[in-house]
């Protein structure tokens, strides 16, 4: 199987699947990813929000034994599995109420009532108000904290790295004429969009970092590793948003646009590729680095 392009500190590479129109690009890109932006409250409209149930989380943080050690310079130090949701700042100031540099604690036996718990020791989560569950708001679309065109992955949609500063136009391919002309002013659009003097490296992205699809079908058809990014994210409208964003990793989903890419449950990442590129010959697609 072809590298899902996850790096160790958690970037990944998609494939903006996006038609020729009269949106600019630059501005095509920023829509066709902002349903996919992670947050809650605040961070994205509240009518993308759903509610995450982390009851079972809260409840384990109440039946878990810590250990917590007050270390001179170096704040305070927590043995015991899980802890994300402790507010360490009422620990400390519990800790100190009690004259304590260290404290042993199971806090179902210290303090019985899951409600009171969460009032004095747990921070970012709320309670629904229909289920009384314990959780948070967020984008249940999520899949990205931040992004770049190219980013670390900047001219890997043609098939190479490129070195900062260079142009080299006359090494996108994109077959017949027609697709290369369509791709050239795509490039160009894009590179207006960032400014009238853009910085060298910023133009440079732009250029390398779109392609034609029927290109990338090609590619992927010869199992050109280029080819296969990530992610791969189908043109709004073309169906649900839900269904929009496929990745590779931690596994393939979502499984229902399998169905309406004609390939059967448990297909593998170099056949959804194809079948996606496939549904979309006439389309440009931009390569974007995101942070997971």
């Amino acid at each position: 199987m072809h590298e899902a392009q996850v790096a160790p500190d958690m970037f990944s590479l998609v494939h903006v699947i996006l038609p020729v129109s009269e949106l600019a690009p630059a501005e095509a890109i920023r829509a066709s990813l902002a349903p996919f932006q992670r947050g809650g409250k605040g961070d994205v409209p509240d009518d993308w929000l759903a509610f995450h149930d982390e009851t079972d989380e809260v409840r384990a943080l109440h039946r878990t034994g810590f250990t917590f050690t007050r270390e001179a310079g170096r704040g305070t130090r927590i043995e015991g599995e899980p802890y994300g949701h402790l507010d360490i700042g009422a620990i400390n100031a519990e800790m100190t109420r009690r004259a304590l540099g260290r404290w042993q604690v199971r806090f179902a036996d210290a303090e019985p009532d899951l409600d009171a718990f969460v009032d004095a020791y747990v921070r970012d989560v709320e309670r629904h108000p229909v289920t009384g569950g314990y959780g948070r708001w967020l984008n249940p679309l999520g899949r990205w904290d931040w992004w770049d065109l190219g980013g670390r992955f900047d001219g890997r949609i043609l098939g190479e790295r490129r070195r900062p500063g260079e142009r080299r136009t006359s090494s996108v391919s994109s077959g017949p004429n027609t697709g290369r002309t369509m791709l050239r002013n795509v490039t160009d659009a894009l590179a207006e969009r960032l400014g009238s003097e853009p910085p060298e490296d910023v133009v440079v992205e732009a250029d390398a970092n779109i392609e034609m699809v029927s290109r990338l079908a090609e590619d992927a058809q010869a199992g050109v590793a280029s080819a296969f990014p990530g992610a791969i994210l189908l043109p709004p409208g073309a169906i649900e948003d839900r269904l929009r964003w496929l990745r590779a990793w931690p596994e393939v989903d979502p499984v229902e646009t399998l169905a309406w890419l004609d390939l059967p449950h448990g297909a593998n990442w170099e056949s959804i590729v194809v079948a996606a590129y496939r549904r979309f010959p006439e389309h440009w697609a931009a390569g974007v680095a995101y942070h997971l």
